[in-house]
């Protein structure tokens, strides 16, 4: 067997900018795979062993084998959001909340399976109505930062709808869950459903975000520092800070 050969080749200023931004594009990229994939995950072992869905909601997973994938998976999507860092102070607060709520979610059993006589974890289900809140409010006070880089003005009107919609949708649905398990029973299948559509507004959120920044190029004009965050208004232009990037350049030498 041949040995491991590392790479050699040296790699330029753009080169090494560019894999910088890669970076976040690759955390939205696995937050939207990671928040796809758990509930179908879920709902697959379901069929394949049972041939249906024999529990009322994605947090009774907890009870059973699945327990390790949903309390993984939860783990891998809060500790994105706590790495992720926004363009601005209230962002990076809202979406460090947001993933400390999805952890304590994932860390509480919500007592919401098998016997009947169990007692309902009400601290589960208030982390999981936490967390979609929180990331209601990303999408209501912050994603429109910067839709102020769109170049055109029918681009920000759609986004700007885009984000308000699915700020409406990722608090209604963690409550509508709510309501269902209450009314129904906890072990009605529509909660599971409700909450996967719950977790899949989610990602898309990510989703848009990523198309956004593919128009603006937001993530690479402020490596280059050519933007900056006015409170009230969101991300604007300036010129860039030449002094900067001059001493970065000397640093990569």
């Amino acid at each position: 067997m041949r040995p491991m050969q590392l790479p050699t080749g040296d790699m330029t200023s753009e080169e090494l900018r560019r894999n910088m931004m890669r970076t976040y594009f690759t955390l939205r990229v696995g937050i939207v795979i990671v928040s796809v994939a758990l509930p179908l995950i879920l709902l697959g072992y379901s069929l394949v062993n049972f041939g249906g869905l024999v529990v009322g909601s994605m947090s009774a997973f907890y009870g059973g084998v699945m327990r390790d994938w949903f309390v993984g998976l939860l783990w891998v999507i809060g500790f994105f959001l706590i790495n992720y860092k926004g363009f601005s102070a209230l962002e990076d607060w809202l979406l460090n909340y947001a993933g400390g709520f999805a952890v304590l979610t994932a860390m509480t059993p919500c007592n919401c399976w098998g016997d009947a006589s169990l007692t309902k974890s009400a601290w589960h289900t208030g982390f999981a109505v936490a967390f979609f809140i929180c990331m209601a409010s990303v999408c209501l006070f912050c994603a429109r930062d910067t839709i102020t880089l769109l170049p055109e003005q029918s681009d920000r009107d759609r986004f700007t709808r885009a984000y308000l919609i699915i700020a409406v949708l990722l608090a209604a649905s963690p409550l509508a869950a709510v309501a269902t398990a209450y009314v129904a029973g906890a072990r009605d299948s529509r909660v599971f459903f409700i909450e996967s559509f719950a977790v899949w507004v989610f990602a898309a959120y990510w989703a848009m975000k990523s198309m956004e920044f593919k128009i603006t190029s937001a993530e690479r004009r402020a490596l280059y520092g050519a933007l900056k965050h006015v409170k009230g208004v969101g991300v604007v232009a300036e010129e860039p800070d030449v002094a900067q990037l001059q001493r970065l350049a000397r640093q990569q030498r």
